[in-house]
Order: C-alpha cells, then sequence, then structure tokens
C-alpha cells in the first residue's frame, strides 16, 4: 500500500507514480478467458466487460497486469465519485496500469 508523504524522497532506491483515485484492477488473460479481480478477489469482470474485451484482443494468450480502473475528467484527473457513481457506465474508464507479467 502506498503511504503519503508531504515531500518526496530523493535516491536511486525510490520511484514515484501518481496516484489516480479508482478501483485497483487486476486483469488475468488465460487463453480465451479474460478475469477482472478487485484487491478483495471480488470478480468484477461483468462491472467492466470492455476492459476484458480489450484483454482478448490482446495476442499474448496468457499474462496478469495490475491495474487502477479510473474515470478521467477533461483535466486528466481521475474521478472517484464518477467511478463510484455508475454513472459513466456505458464509457470506457481509463486502465493504469502497475504492473505487467508475461504468463507464458
Amino acid at each position: 500500500m502506498a503511504t503519503a508523504s508531504k515531500q518526496v524522497p530523493n535516491g536511486p532506491d525510490w520511484i514515484h507514480e501518481v496516484k489516480h483515485d479508482g478501483y485497483r484492477t487486476l486483469i488475468i488473460r488465460e487463453n480465451e478467458r479474460a478475469r477482472l479481480l478487485s484487491r478483495s478477489g471480488t470478480d468484477r469482470t461483468k462491472r467492466y466487460p470492455w476492459i476484458a474485451q480489450a484483454a482478448l484482443k490482446n495476442r499474448q494468450k496468457r499474462f496478469v497486469i495490475d491495474g487502477e480502473a479510473v474515470i478521467l475528467g477533461v483535466d486528466g484527473l481521475s474521478d472517484f465519485n464518477a467511478l463510484h457513481s455508475h454513472k459513466h457506465d456505458h464509457e470506457s474508464p481509463a486502465l493504469r496500469v502497475r504492473h505487467s507479467r508475461d504468463g507464458q
């Protein structure tokens, strides 16, 4: 889990990323099946079917992507309330990728 800080640490042992406010999501592709799981293990595939469909279009048949499903506003900032409210369900949320590993 990330930790908030008032100052950015310096040095070669530190990496930084922008904190997007969304739902942590694992995309698991196994051959012709793609699943989306929350951090607690809840299946989110039906909630974001367009993300699962995009995963199935990837030429790799097996992989795991650790990311964050977010709705980005016109200002480029994530809007958790928009994502949580379901008012944008007809739109595709962005997926910010944290880490991916080829499963082959």
